[in-house]
């Protein structure tokens, strides 16, 4: 017989087995270890108990589900009027589907009693809270589609796509920063700050990526307003199955009214030519199918598709 139950602090190691034992693709974390499910879950200032099911079988666990919540609008606190189930993993097992029909379920109702009014099936650059580093390569990708089984879950569940999220990856080798006349004009009137493990700019992105290393790219003018940045994080030791030194692209803001001069370009490439003299092999990025700027932004850079995602959602019944 299968029970459900929440997350207890004897849990950790055991946690970490299903997590090793299941298909979970290319983009997860392997081996996957206390401390990391430590660093990268249970130390965060928002991780409620409560939200973390675990199925288990004659005392041995056979799966989890986490569910959580995004930030407030103004990144103080956190949201729980959309809630997310992050991820749904649950190794080869005779009732598989079972197991994580009864788990996505069980988080259904953690998110409801707290307040949620919509259900997300999945992470993305907003929700998260969760698994940075863990799953999904340089920033929560949905659920991926080299984990199909999950992906079934919340089918089954009625959940329909919300967004695709396609991931994107530029190798550095041979790397040369694009020279024409625009990006020569941006040179003349800018100057590039390079910030190491810089202040973090709101709670939710202290909060999110604490433990991460950090580099923000800060394009000011001759007076010294800022006009964007971009910040990439060190993605060791994912990357370490990879073979490479692989650095995420987290964001890329340019200020409201400089948009469309060919500023995010100038300050991506910029970027990528310095992480390379500092032994960054690869870049890697998201996007989604609706941001057609930023996919137009990374084919000019040269970066190719390496795998896809899909965040799910549905109204709370």
């Amino acid at each position: 017989m299968i029970e459900y139950r929440c997350f207890r602090n004897d849990d950790p190691p055991h946690l970490a087995e299903v997590w090793r034992a299941a298909d979970l693709g290319p983009l997860a974390m392997q081996p996957m270890t206390t401390a990391e499910l430590e660093a990268g879950v249970f130390s965060k200032p928002y991780f409620d108990r409560r939200g973390l099911i675990i199925a288990v079988e004659e005392g041995r666990l056979v799966g989890f589900a986490h569910a959580g919540f995004g930030p407030s609008a103004d990144q103080k606190s956190i949201d729980t009027s959309v809630g997310s189930t992050l991820l749904v993993i649950v190794p080869p097992h005779r009732a598989e589907n079972e197991i994580g029909d009864q788990l996505l379920a069980r988080c259904e109702q953690y998110l409801q009693e707290s307040g949620s009014t919509h259900f997300l099936g999945g992470g993305n650059d907003v929700f998260r809270g969760f698994y940075l580093g863990l799953y999904g390569g340089s920033d929560l990708p949905g659920i991926l589609d080299s984990s199909p089984t999950m992906q079934q879950v919340f089918l089954r569940a009625g959940y329909q796509q919300r967004e695709k999220i396609t991931i994107l990856r530029r190798p550095l080798e041979g790397f040369r920063v694009p020279v024409n006349r625009l990006h020569i004009a941006i040179r003349r009137r800018t100057v590039m700050h390079v910030i190491d493990e810089p202040e973090r700019r709101t709670w939710w992105e202290a909060a999110t990526t604490t433990g991460v290393a950090l580099r923000r790219y800060e394009l000011r003018n001759k007076t010294d307003d800022i006009l964007g940045s971009a910040a990439f994080w060190d993605m060791q030791p994912l990357a370490q199955g990879w073979g490479v030194v692989a650095a995420g692209l987290l964001h890329v803001d340019i200020e409201g009214p400089r948009r469309r001069q060919g500023l995010a370009q100038y300050l991506i490439a910029e970027a990528m030519h310095d992480l390379s003299q500092e032994g960054v092999a690869l870049i890697e990025a998201h996007t989604t199918d609706a941001n057609v700027p930023a996919a137009n932004l990374f084919e000019k850079l040269d970066f190719s598709q390496s795998g896809q995602g899909m965040l799910f959602e549905k109204p709370a019944s």
